[in-house]
This record gives structure tokens, C-alpha cells and sequence, in this order.
């Protein structure tokens, strides 16, 4: 009787110890997802920026530019501003597909993708 009861204590322990690592093990790879994730979100976030400040030159000189060939500098800002207020409200009718389900499947992808 007794060799049956620690049978049964050492089947318990032995389900606790295993569902305390398989805990541990699911904390470190959502961790692992989860910095994956940022990392490569971060990454994208600084590309932008650069990216951004690329375009923001390149406006301002364009402006410049078509300033000069137009003999009036104001008439480049608004023929560039133009440009980005048509680009931005075709940006917003299209946000949906071009936009929202990139970043979605992005996530999703990099948040199931095993190495």
C-alpha cells in the first residue's frame, strides 16, 4: 500500500515539475517573439525616419527648384505641397490594402515564424 502511494506522490511531482517547465519554456519563447517583434519594428521605425528626412530634403530643394523656374519661390512650396496633400489623400483611400494589412501580416508573420 505504501509502495503505491509514493508511486502516486512521484506521478504528481513529476506532472508538477513538468508543467512548471513548460511554462518556463512558453515565458521564453513569447520573450523571444516578443523581441523579435520590436527589434524588427525598431529597425523599420529608423529606416523611416532616414527615409523621411531624405524626402524632406529632396522637397525642399525641388521647391527651390521649381521656384526658380517659375520666377516665383512661393509658387515650388505650393506646387510640392500639392503634391503631398494628393499623395496623402490617396494614401488615405487606399489605407486598407496598402497600409493596415502590410503591418498586419508583417506582425503575424514574424510573430509565427519559427527558426
Amino acid at each position: 500500500m505504501e509502495n503505491k502511494g509514493t508511486t502516486i506522490e512521484n506521478l504528481f511531482e513529476k506532472v508538477e515539475n513538468y508543467s512548471n517547465i513548460s511554462l518556463e519554456l512558453y515565458k521564453h519563447k513569447a520573450i523571444y517573439e516578443i523581441a523579435i517583434v520590436t527589434s524588427t519594428l525598431a529597425v523599420r521605425y529608423i529606416l523611416s525616419i532616414v527615409v523621411a528626412l531624405f524626402f524632406f530634403f529632396i522637397s525642399i530643394g525641388l521647391a527651390i527648384w521649381i521656384g526658380e523656374a517659375t520666377s516665383e519661390p512661393y509658387y515650388g512650396y505650393f506646387i510640392i505641397a500639392s503634391f503631398y496633400v494628393t499623395l496623402g489623400i490617396i494614401l488615405y483611400i487606399f489605407r486598407k490594402p496598402w497600409i493596415k494589412t502590410q503591418v498586419s501580416n508583417l506582425v503575424i508573420k514574424s510573430m509565427l515564424n519559427t527558426k
